[in-house]
């Protein structure tokens, strides 16, 4: 039974990128087990006239959702140190998607997400590997205006 992911993590990312949703995209993220999850509508909203979902949004469902499954599989927050993504098939404009993504390495400070895209057929369309960099504390705190850990974020830190 799948869970929604609790966004208090958003606070991070509005500390690192002033604001909560960086990528605009508004995905709601569901934690089932050992993967995180989301589905992605295609529409013209997000894809414009294009027949195929652009790369640049791709990007940012990767992104979204690395910072969601380290958030929710490790309670930590991070910034993207590197992304590799791999498109085998398109996406198409107009269908929806579903992303969902897994722990590949954990070594401490680097967290490395297996990201997968997968279209309306269930066919394997993108695959990645999106490296996150876990934030301390004390990073967080030179971050602030006042120098502070907001609350909400504390449980996401060491």
């Amino acid at each position: 039974m799948a869970r929604p992911v609790q966004t208090e993590y958003t606070a991070g990312r509005k500390i690192l990128t002033g604001v909560p949703d960086p990528s605009g995209l508004r995905l709601l993220f569901e934690h089932d087990g050992n993967r995180v999850f989301c589905h992605v509508d295609a529409n013209e909203a997000l894809c414009g006239r294009a027949k195929v979902v652009p790369a640049g949004v791709i990007q940012g469902v990767a992104d979204d959702l690395a910072h969601a499954t380290v958030a929710a599989l490790k309670k930590r927050i991070g910034v993207v140190r590197e992304s590799r993504i791999r498109f085998l098939k398109p996406l198409y404009a107009g269908e929806s998607f579903r992303a969902d993504a897994t722990l590949a390495r954990d070594t401490g400070d680097l967290v490395v997400v297996q990201a997968r895209m997968v279209n309306k057929k269930e066919q394997l369309c993108v695959e990645g590997e999106i490296e996150v960099f876990g934030l301390t504390a004390e990073q967080v705190r030179r971050m602030t205006s006042d120098g502070m850990v907001p609350p909400e974020l504390r449980k996401y830190l060491p």
